[in-house]
């Protein structure tokens, strides 16, 4: 199922992770879920454009396991939302290791 930019917004925030657009603020505890927009394609008709589709990546910060996922997962599923497989890269935040897992979302727009 095809889902717009706040259909999106409302699916995350349902996870009850904290969730915020492009970066998570100063010591934000773990898990988190921030969004970030990567690109855009268009739908053209007739030469105009017809819809917009933007792509984000969801990232989930925790400094647990994929378990932590399923909160994502579950709700995008009972959404329908067509989401790529999730990948994961660690990294280091005082001293604890913080993975990032991350999937990619394309959402569409009317044109603005």
């Amino acid at each position: 199922m095809s889902i717009n930019f706040a259909e999106l917004r409302t699916v995350l925030n349902s996870t009850n992770y904290p969730v915020f657009r492009d970066k998570s603020p100063k010591n934000t505890p773990f898990p988190y879920v921030v969004y970030s927009f990567v690109s855009e394609s268009r739908k053209v008709v007739s030469g105009k454009t017809f819809k917009r589709l933007p792509y984000y990546q969801i990232s989930l910060f925790t400094t647990g396991t994929e378990n932590d996922l399923a909160p994502i997962q579950k709700v995008f599923d009972e959404n329908n939302v067509r989401y790529s497989p999730f990948s994961a890269t660690l990294g280091d935040e005082n001293d604890d290791t913080v993975t990032n897992f991350y999937t990619y979302v394309r959402v569409i727009e009317n044109d603005r």
